[in-house]
């Protein structure tokens, strides 16, 4: 069963997905790598599922791990399209 509100993060490759997963380990924020869901990207097919946190909390966690990735989105409610949150702006 899936739990709303919650948080869906794009990547670039599955190499970015990956060190996601590594860093975000110890952080408190549960999630799981998941495949894309076809609404909101065709690129990398790894996103992240993170179960609700203050978005606050999701950003600046994801900044201070310098973490890149394309777009956050969140599910609000079942059946409802997601919303975008923040895109990435660079890649280093």
């Amino acid at each position: 069963m899936v739990n709303y509100p919650f948080f869906m993060i794009t990547f670039p490759s599955v190499h970015h997905a990956l060190r996601f997963e590594s860093r975000m380990k110890g952080t408190g924020i549960s999630f799981q790598l998941v495949p894309v869901p076809r609404e909101i990207s065709s690129s990398c097919g790894v996103a992240a599922r993170v179960n609700f946190v203050e978005e606050s909390v999701l950003i600046g966690t994801i900044d201070n791990l310098q973490l890149e990735y394309d777009s956050i989105y969140i599910y609000d409610q079942p059946k409802e399209k997601p919303r975008l949150v923040k895109k990435w702006k660079v890649y280093s």
